[in-house]
């Protein structure tokens, strides 16, 4: 049986998980996007800061995405118990939104990894749904990370969501390696997106193999 608390957790990692998803599959995508529309070179060749149309990408799909979070967050807590779910989220309310926060960073990051790797290649949407998955199944929240092999405890040392689902059960004890590791994601995700940023723009190409 388990407590409000542990219920809490579970239901914020997924909806952590949920927004990271549709935020990651955004940034992954709009590359190719851009392509298919016949937008690319305008983008391209803009004088915005690639910085500035990201943070409204993120901005906005965070947004959109908030609000279907909300409701289901509701709807769980009316069907498991709303009383219940309430206590246990106010009782680590303060966690949720520092180690949401924190996760967030994180997999913007990763979106970024993945939206550099689209400029040039074709294929980065199905890694992603790879990706998504094993965030989904493995990052503690769905399955115990008791039961989990030591494989997956070292792979998920890297991921963010992962380090604010310990955080929200585990406490403050964790915060310095799950910033350090959401941190490590946004600069090696700034990195790769510059180098094919330019290569694109050099280029005058988007989603090709040369």
């Amino acid at each position: 049986m388990q407590t409000g608390k542990e219920a809490a957790v579970k239901l914020a990692g997924f909806s952590l998980w949920y927004l990271s998803a549709h935020l990651i599959a955004k940034l992954g995508n709009s590359a190719i996007e851009e392509a298919y529309l016949g937008t690319a070179e305008q983008v391209l060749s803009t004088k915005t800061p690639p910085w500035q149309i990201l943070i409204g990408v993120v901005v906005a799909e965070v947004a959109l995405s908030f609000a279907w979070v909300a409701l289901f967050f509701l709807c769980a807590a009316l069907i498991i118990g709303f009383s219940e779910i309430v206590s246990g989220a106010l009782s680590i309310v303060t966690e949720i939104v520092v180690f949401g926060g924190v996760s967030l960073i994180g997999m913007t990051g990763i979106g970024v990894f993945i939206l550099g790797l689209s400029l040039r290649l074709k294929q980065v949407g199905a890694v992603t749904e790879v990706l998504l998955y094993y965030l989904l199944i493995f990052s503690g929240f769905f399955l115990s990370s008791n039961r989990l092999p030591a494989a997956f405890h070292i792979l998920n040392a890297l991921s963010p969501l992962s380090w604010a689902v310990q955080g929200m059960g585990a406490g403050w004890r964790v915060f310095f390696p799950a910033f350090g590791v959401s941190l490590l994601w946004l600069a090696i995700g700034s990195f790769v997106l510059r180098q094919q940023w330019n290569w694109a723009r050099k280029n005058g190409k988007i989603g090709s193999y040369v």
